[in-house]
């Protein structure tokens, strides 16, 4: 069958981090002819509230090539992107995909709710001709959430909104900035003592390796791994910490504890280059995460196809994606608990274990994905096709 290219035009408001890590990711592997329209990662309770007139005023005024789809995300308000475009591009397609969403996202200790944030997710998805969430956990969290919300309106309640938005969205991944495993990888034992003539040795270095890899901002709960790293330490237990990450200037989260560990620190902040942080990962024996928020988690994905052993928080996505392939200990409820685990993993104590979770994360690698999201453009794309000047 005959692969068919098609014209998108990819809108990100908020273009840094994971959002401009998955553009570039998705179009660097792409059959499809991609024109990129971004804005700087800042402001993003502005970008929700007057991107859509700027990229409409650029979509009007400056695209001349043919454009099949447009692709954006949920820092777009799709309502009043569409209301605003030009005929005939107001009948161009449009695909959302929902990185995280404003209803369901824990507010920072200085911020107080607004509900404008949130309807502006819903009513972009209702505007949307087909929304793609990155977890099940996602669309389902989104879904349930959505009478509890619209109930707050004194009247005027939009009809049906779960079952309208359930019939029109699905889920499709982030990719992955890795190599895929090669195809005679076997599983290995992690997690505890091996039998050496079956697996690696626990840990892989000297001591294990604990990996934090994500940004230094409140909604990781970055105090909560300071804490349990301390008391780990309080313990006399020996072990190295990686403190990965964008800490935007939040370097003071972290600096006691780098502190305190001394050379067992072994990285901290940013690393410059991509390989610097795969052959750290390559290397290390425990990824951490503490997050209060978490929709797919790309870092702890990036991690665990590395070959690290998670050790997650249970309420958050990170259940239904690694909760029903393996046996290991992987999630806890609360600090004691992350505390304890931590302490079994790098004393030996806990029972080995074969982990296959690298092989279930490895289908995300962009250079296995790609095909899909190629695809979903394609089927897309093919309702309303526009070439301007027809």
């Amino acid at each position: 069958m005959e692969l068919k290219i098609k014209h998108v035009v990819f809108i990100e408001p908020y273009d840094g981090g994971s959002h401009r890590a998955f553009r570039t990711g998705w179009i660097e592997r792409s059959r499809h002819k991609f024109k990129s329209l971004t804005l700087p990662a800042r402001f993003w309770k502005w970008r929700m509230r007057g991107a859509a007139v700027w990229f409409a005023d650029m979509l009007n005024d400056q695209v001349q090539e043919p454009v099949d789809l447009i692709f954006t995300t949920g820092f777009l308000n799709v309502a009043d992107l569409r209301g605003m475009l030009k005929p005939p591009l107001n009948s161009v397609p449009i695909l959302l995909y929902m990185h995280e969403n404003q209803m369901t996202y824990p507010l920072s200790p200085d911020e107080e709710f607004d509900f404008h944030f949130g309807f502006t997710n819903i009513i972009s998805c209702l505007a949307s001709d087909r929304v793609v969430f990155n977890s099940d956990f996602h669309r389902e969290l989104f879904l349930d959430n959505l009478s509890t919300y619209l109930g707050k309106m004194p009247e005027g309640v939009p009809k049906q909104v779960p079952a309208r938005l359930r019939a029109n969205s699905e889920v499709l991944g982030v990719g992955l900035e890795r190599h895929p495993l090669s195809e005679d990888h076997f599983p290995q034992y992690r997690g505890g003592l091996c039998d050496p003539d079956i697996g690696p040795s626990w840990p892989r270095g000297e001591r294990p390796l604990l990996v934090w890899n994500h940004r230094w901002e409140f909604d990781k709960r970055p105090e909560m791994f300071s804490n349990a790293v301390n008391r780990l330490l309080d313990r006399g237990l020996d072990f190295e910490v990686a403190l990965l990450g964008e800490s935007k200037s939040h370097e003071e989260t972290f600096q006691p504890l780098a502190d305190r560990l001394g050379s067992k620190c072994v990285a901290f902040g940013f690393l410059p280059r991509r390989e610097q942080y795969d052959q750290l990962l390559n290397r290390a024996d425990i990824v951490v995460s503490c997050a209060n928020q978490e929709y797919f988690g790309i870092s702890v994905a990036e991690a665990i196809q590395a070959g690290c052993y998670p050790v997650l928080p249970r309420e958050q996505v990170y259940p239904s994606l690694y909760g029903t392939r393996c046996k290991g200990r992987h999630f806890y409820d609360s600090e004691d608990q992350l505390v304890e685990l931590l302490a079994d993993l790098i004393t030996g104590s806990s029972c080995g274990h074969v982990c296959s979770l690298d092989r279930d994360v490895d289908p995300f690698c962009w250079d296995r994905l790609v095909v899909s999201y190629d695809a979903l453009v394609e089927q897309v794309a093919d309702q309303q096709p526009f070439c301007k000047g027809k």
